[in-house]
């Protein structure tokens, strides 16, 4: 017979850890204009629409195997092309965090183990300088920006290395 007390452990685990608690995650991927996310139970979970999305593209897991995000695309005015204007991050079963842009997302990396989201972001034609910033998820705040040639590596701060056009 199992004791009571012992089948609080978990609770407490969960309440002293909860990373250990939350589902890791094996893949995102895109089906049917949006994001799927595979968990290791085989379960696949669809991410719910954004407003005005057509797709997602650009699917990542973070170090921490926890925390995954994609970019969402949109059709803004007539520019003929889907345009990725939002950034989504997902984890522990739900979207946590949410960055939109005025301009294009060109490229994205999870950073600081999938505590931090560094991004490239642009108009769409003839950027001058590449505007990058690093934020922070769990509160959304910019941890850091720069601006400059992601194609030099004089001056460029570490968090910018895995962003290009």
């Amino acid at each position: 017979m199992v004791q009571p007390r012992l089948l609080f452990f978990p609770l407490f685990a969960c309440a002293l850890l909860p990373s250990a608690c939350q589902e890791r995650v094996l893949s995102v991927s895109v089906a049917g204009g949006s994001a799927r996310i595979t968990l290791p139970s085989g379960e696949i979970v669809r991410a719910p629409k954004e407003r005005g999305q057509v797709d997602v593209t650009d699917g990542r897991t973070a170090q921490d195997g926890r925390t995954v995000g994609w970019l969402v695309r949109s059709i803004y005015g007539d520019v003929a092309d889907l345009i990725p204007g939002t950034l989504v991050v997902w984890r522990a079963g739900k979207i946590v965090r949410r960055f939109p842009s005025d301009q294009v997302f060109y490229s994205w990396a999870f950073y600081a183990g999938g505590k931090q989201v560094a991004y490239h972001v642009g108009p769409l034609h003839g950027e001058s300088k590449s505007h990058c910033e690093l934020r922070d998820i769990d509160n959304g705040r910019v941890a850091a920006a720069w601006d400059g040639d992601l194609d030099s590596d004089s001056n460029r701060p570490e968090w910018t290395k895995g962003l290009g056009h």
